[in-house]
């Protein structure tokens, strides 16, 4: 059959079943597009007008009149930011951070999520309720700063990967999807003489693929978006992540914008001003884009993975 006629059967069978619908469905399906829609314009406008103002002229941005899409087409504020060549560097800290601590946390969040699915050790409750003690009371900003000081990770890219290195939630997303794989499969593989390693390297990650990739986004989102522990934790600039970079660049635009604060009146104090909004704007755009860039990749993992690892089957 061609795809043609493929086309023509879908077709007439959609038109079949949205006859066969009752009057209050569709009016209910009418109002959902309806709503749907709205919310879209709602949640995505905001993005669109951030990326317009980057890329609009001084005069558009300083009179309030670029809305969705650019007025006068300006990349003077993308110019600024890319020409920096500090900026690349913290780039490659950012990423490195991001996937190599995801690397690392996925690691360690199975090896702790393990023995809470499948071990039986005298213990087990205690060592969840450390592991659940640790959601609801941290050491805080002081303990932490001083850990790492002493451990000499200070001003190192491994203080924030190790720091973010398991999280009790992510333990208890992975455990429960662990949960819902049957206990027959460990079983048969220990009677074959496999051991804990392997099977949980060999045997059971291999099956959690959806829920791992969905904590790996969480933990990648979560060191590319980080703030305070870089603050905290590095003190150069060759050990900046993207976030403190940016913030810089924000400052350094304001700080020109207030050093001709005298110049109120002239046209390029004008244009500075425009330019410090236009850099903040367009830091957003800068540090949104990788992570649009990779969520289309492993969408299909998001829902399954949470949805499965929430019941035990």
């Amino acid at each position: 059959m061609t795809n043609k006629a493929n086309v023509v059967l879908r077709k007439a069978k959609f038109d079949q079943d949205f006859i066969q619908r009752s009057t209050g469905e569709k009016v209910f399906n009418v109002c959902n597009i309806i709503f749907m829609a709205l919310l879209l314009i709602f949640l995505l406008y905001p993005v669109l007008n951030v990326l317009a103002i980057s890329m609009s002229s001084e005069t558009e941005v300083m009179a309030a009149n670029v809305t969705f899409y650019p007025i006068g087409f300006n990349p003077q504020a993308y110019t600024t930011i890319f020409k920096d060549s500090e900026l690349w560097r913290s780039i490659f800290n950012s990423v490195f951070v991001a996937f190599g601590g995801c690397a690392f946390s996925l690691m360690a969040l199975c090896i702790a999520a393990y023995p809470l699915a499948f071990g039986e050790f005298y213990g087990k409750k205690f060592y969840s309720v450390i592991i659940m003690f640790t959601m609801w009371f941290q050491g805080g900003i002081v303990p932490l700063f001083l850990t790492i000081q002493n451990l000499g990770l200070y001003d190192t890219l491994w203080a924030l990967v190790l720091n973010g290195l398991i999280s009790a939630y992510n333990v208890v997303i992975i455990r429960s999807y662990f949960n819902s794989i049957p206990f027959s499969v460990v079983e048969s593989a220990r009677i074959d003489g496999a051991n804990d390693f392997t099977i949980l390297f060999r045997l059971i990650v291999p099956l959690s693929k959806p829920v791992l990739a969905t904590v790996a986004l969480w933990v990648i989102v979560g060191h590319w978006n980080d703030y305070m522990n870089p603050l905290i934790l590095i003190s150069s600039t060759e050990h900046q992540t993207l976030q403190l970079k940016l913030k810089n660049l924000v400052l350094a635009a304001e700080s020109s914008t207030s050093n001709l604060s005298t110049l109120s009146q002239s046209a390029d104090h004008k244009g500075v001003a425009a330019l410090s909004t236009q850099v903040k704007n367009a830091v957003l755009v800068v540090s949104m884009v990788p992570m649009i860039v990779i969520y289309p990749f492993i969408q299909r993992f998001f829902v399954s993975g949470v949805m499965l690892g929430s019941v035990k089957g």
